[in-house]
């Protein structure tokens, strides 16, 4: 049986829609389900964590976007037990597109009818040392989160951080123009982003010292924010985190390449370098906000970026 994921509230309310579709499919092609919606009190993460709470084999099905299969992966108890897929209803959907999962729900469905593992994925892990409010207070201890797609500071965090917060989105959703939050808040960040200098040792073999950074990112897949493909060879098949770091670039020069940015062509023009390691310790000269898929809590000037042992398994 399925332990079917909803946000009522994803995508201006398509995740509903889409959800009342899949289960129709679901029922013709005999499979068994269960449906757990979830609610600002008792979000998609409490509700994997106690579904995978057992010791039992768990099959989730996420009717999602990005940012629900983030807090679902967050909420798996032990990855070995989950089993998954994904039926994508999101703003991005970089996931979805990275793996060619159909937005289909009745081609995703007839995927399940055999009930056998697809492929298996990499999962990273961001790991803040120190960790700071929005107010920039200390918090105790460190702080982990886990991420599908890509995690990073500098430009990308910004923009996440912008969007997160913006009154503007769920309009935008509501009339199916979400993506185009990504792209106003991006040309608003170029022109407002902070430059940083950072340490960063990759595989405790290769040190990189940065003095006017203005994107870092670690992806374990090829795209994020809506499309970008700032390191174009990720594959969350292998077991590498391919890194996109972006220095002494002018603003001007950004925004001129950044479009590019949707092809992968950036990496041609000087500023940007391109890294593959299995993981990386960051030190940054002040607190920069840490996206982890998009999404943003606190705020780090050390940081460590890796893979998980163990692979998600994909019914998809």
């Amino acid at each position: 049986m399925f332990e079917v994921i909803i946000n009522p509230a994803g995508a201006g309310g398509r995740t509903v829609r889409t959800w009342n579709k899949t289960k129709e499919l679901l029922d013709r092609y005999h499979i068994s389900w269960h449906e757990n919606f979830s609610t600002p009190e008792h979000g998609i993460k409490e509700i994997v964590s106690g579904l995978t709470a057992g010791d039992s084999e768990v099959d989730l099905l996420v009717i999602g976007g990005d940012g629900s299969m983030n807090e679902t992966v967050n909420g798996i108890r032990d990855i070995r037990k989950v089993r998954l897929a994904l039926i994508p209803c999101g703003t991005g959907n970089d996931l979805a597109r990275a793996l060619a999962i159909p937005s289909d729900p009745e081609t995703v469905v007839r995927q399940l009818q055999d009930n056998q593992v697809k492929r298996r994925i990499s999962v990273g892990k961001m790991t803040m040392h120190t960790c700071y409010d929005r107010d920039l207070q200390p918090m105790e201890g460190e702080y982990s989160r886990l991420f599908n797609i890509s995690s990073g500071f500098g430009f990308d965090a910004a923009v996440c951080e912008e969007v997160q917060r913006s009154a503007v989105k769920p309009f935008l959703n509501k009339i199916h123009l979400g993506k185009l939050i990504y792209l106003y808040v991006a040309v608003h960040q170029i022109f407002s982003a902070d430059r940083i200098k950072c340490r960063i040792v990759l595989d405790d073999c290769e040190t990189l010292e940065f003095s006017d950074l203005l994107l870092s990112v670690g992806m374990n897949s090829a795209y994020e924010g809506g499309g970008f493909r700032f390191a174009p060879a990720a594959d969350p098949s292998d077991d590498f985190i391919d890194f996109c770091f972006g220095d002494h670039i002018t603003r001007m020069d950004f925004f001129r390449v950044v479009p590019k940015a949707y092809s992968g062509a950036h990496v041609n023009y000087p500023g940007f370098h391109l890294r593959r390691a299995k993981y990386a310790e960051i030190t940054t000269d002040r607190p920069v906000w840490i996206h982890t898929d998009g999404e943003i809590e606190w705020q780090s000037d050390q940081i460590r970026l890796e893979l998980l042992p163990d692979r998600l398994k994909l019914l998809v």
